[in-house]
């Protein structure tokens, strides 16, 4: 008889993980738009997964790192790129790249 326990185990954790990253993804695209809107350039419907490492925080503790990147245009249709970077679920910060004023 085959046990299921360490399979079952095994399948929460893969669930676990990726709830919790989908969550650090709609907190990312939540995080770029608000960018946008305060540098007054137009989000555009996108945030794609750039990169997943471990990084000391600002208490020397490894955390979690997670980059995303965004695109905006500000006038006509030149498009520009911004990044997310998280902490977990958190925010470490934003960054957009140049653009005309």
């Amino acid at each position: 008889m085959i046990d299921l326990a360490p399979w079952l185990i095994g399948l929460a954790i893969v669930a676990l993980v990726w709830w919790r990253q989908m969550g650090a993804r709609a907190t990312a695209r939540r995080a770029a738009q608000n960018a946008c809107a305060e540098a007054e350039v137009i989000f555009i419907d996108e945030l794609a997964f750039k990169r997943i490492g471990l990084s000391r925080d600002s208490h020397g503790s490894w955390r979690l790192t997670r980059r995303y990147g965004f695109e905006f245009y500000s006038r006509g249709d030149r498009r520009y790129s911004g990044t997310v970077e998280m902490f977990g679920q958190q925010v470490r910060h934003v960054y957009m790249g140049p653009r005309p004023l």
